[in-house]
């Protein structure tokens, strides 16, 4: 039997209460149709889309962001100060708060778990790919200084230090959930969550229950169902059908037409994110500048958009979406130029010796992301422009957890890859995508992109506190990143989620947050 059919099979026999706790109340479970299923349930190990949705339910930080902005907001820590050098900072934990084994959240628990996020040989830790490591190795030592008060202490001033700790794997875990199950934790989780973990059978559902005792109360759904459906057109049946009540990362052609569903709602938001195409610089012919230019200057943005995204999407040109605090607007993008691309070509191969056609791979995820939710029509829209202008591509798609894992290591020619925010701030995608520190095999500098001066620019930008003063430092960066083509920026894309109407406060958050908690069917008491 496909997986697929169990999969809608066991969510019926779960609507009707067949489970090993009281049965729900019929109709109050949300069933949410994803694009593939989450890699692990560990915060300190995640890093793909699917997995943080799941995530951003089980566990809590220390601060969060707001509802619909990444304004920064109290969560585990109901108040914070720190010291005039900016090295100190103090929490005050909320009190009376419980993880969902029922043990205390206190500064040890909070200790702990940063812990095993930045320590190099942290006993709890049995996975070592951390990819958003890096961004917490400015913490010196943290230190208890009374049951819920918690003082870290940092190396130097950081202007990202706050918005990093509301970024999901900075969320709060159990010690005793995690010292009981050792590696099974990822599969095991404990948090503090609005929802608690109930089972998980891979490739076909993961279950959620509501947290009876969450500090900001109970939520609506008393549980969340997460299927995942890789093909786009079979998760627009079933929400047509009504068997999924949630689907994303829909085809925006499909969306349009879901939009004039009267049963259905489009939700739509500003999402601060980027899909571009990754050269692997270490890897000739791709370590010649002219090579690079030569690729971006072949590639038409505005037909992309046109043929992959429908019109729902915007040229990029820096790493940095528009939309985002720091990008750089003086910088004018490289015109769609075949002519010029082939006249690059031509001198790179006549000086480093190579033949024309040139060859290269393109390693394509097969499944769907909020940036890119047609890949292999984007890889083919690759493929036939580069194709114009002398170089023959190899279209090598992959499941999307072969697909970065690859990336990451540095194991490929040219990649389509994508960011979304995850704090709101430029560091988050210059820094974490293009600075040194992050290669790594579990690094997200895929590119491999080395500039020193961009490392020390990307440096004081983390140090600076002024942010009249950190802007110069990011637009310098942006321009010299620009000139070095690592990377080719190709669009930023408004996100986009279907649902049935009867769902009811169901928000979408720019950093593209999937936070459950207020979301209800409002024909359910």
């Amino acid at each position: 039997m496909p997986a697929r059919r169990l999969a809608l099979i066991t969510i019926s026999l779960l609507l009707l209460g067949c489970t090993s706790r009281a049965p729900s109340k019929p109709g109050n479970t949300l069933i949410y149709g994803r694009g593939e299923d989450a890699k692990t349930l560990d915060p300190i190990n995640a890093e793909t889309g699917e997995t943080v949705k799941v995530l951003l339910n089980l566990y809590d930080t220390l601060v969060a962001f707001a509802d619909e902005t990444m304004e920064i907001e109290p969560s585990l820590a109901t108040a914070w100060e720190t010291s005039d050098d900016g090295l100190t900072w103090t929490f005050q934990l909320r009190d009376v708060v419980q993880f969902h084994d029922g043990t205390n959240v206190d500064a040890d628990a909070v200790i702990f778990s940063i812990n095993r996020l930045r320590q190099d040989d942290n006993a709890y830790v049995t996975d070592s790919a951390r990819p958003y490591k890096p961004s917490f190795n400015i913490i010196d030592e943290l230190v208890a200084t009374g049951p819920l008060t918690v003082v870290f202490k940092l190396r130097e001033p950081s202007a990202v230090f706050l918005n990093n700790l509301a970024m999901f794997p900075a969320g709060i875990v159990s010690p005793t959930a995690v010292k009981k199950h050792g590696k099974g934790f990822s599969t095991n989780p404990v948090g503090t969550g609005p929802f608690r973990f109930e089972r998980w059978i891979r490739d076909q559902q993961l279950v959620l229950a509501a947290n009876d005792n969450h500090w900001r109360g109970r939520p609506h759904f008393d549980r969340v169902v997460f299927v995942p459906v890789s093909e786009s057109a079979t998760r627009i049946q079933q929400l047509v059908r009504g068997e999924i009540h949630i689907a994303d990362n829909l085809p925006p052609a499909e969306l349009d037409e879901l939009a004039k569903n009267p049963g259905l709602t489009v939700a739509e938001q500003i999402s601060m994110n980027v899909a571009y195409l990754s050269m692997q610089t270490e890897k000739p012919p791709l370590d010649d500048i002219r090579v690079r230019r030569a690729i971006a200057l072949a590639l038409d943005k505005q037909a992309l958009i046109r043929v992959a995204y429908a019109g729902h999407a915007a040229a990029a040109i820096n790493l940095l979406p528009k939309a985002m605090w720091g990008h750089h607007d003086g910088i004018e993008d490289r015109p769609f130029d075949p002519d010029a691309s082939r006249t690059l070509l031509q001198a790179a191969a006549n000086d480093k010796g190579f033949k024309l056609p040139l060859t290269l791979s393109l390693a394509v995820m097969s499944e769907p992301r909020p940036y890119m939710e047609q890949p292999l029509l984007v890889a083919a829209f690759v493929k036939d422009s580069l194709a114009a202008v002398g170089i023959n591509v190899t279209i090598a798609p992959k499941p999307s957890e072969m697909h970065f894992t690859k990336l990451m290591r540095g194991d490929f020619q040219i990649g389509l890859t994508g960011w979304t925010t995850d704090n709101g701030d430029p560091d988050n995608f210059l820094y974490s995508l293009l600075d040194p520190d992050n290669i790594s095999d579990s690094g997200n500098n895929t590119s491999r992109y080395r500039n020193e001066r961009v490392h020390e620019l990307l440096l004081a930008g983390q140090r600076e506190l002024d942010p009249n003063k950190r802007l110069p430092l990011y637009h310098e960066a942006q321009e010299l990143i620009f000139a070095d083509v690592p990377i080719v920026p190709l669009v930023s894309t408004r996100q986009r989620a279907a649902h049935t109407s009867r769902i009811k406060d169901y928000r979408l958050h720019p950093a593209m947050l999937i936070r459950l908690r207020q979301a209800r069917f409002g024909d359910v008491p």
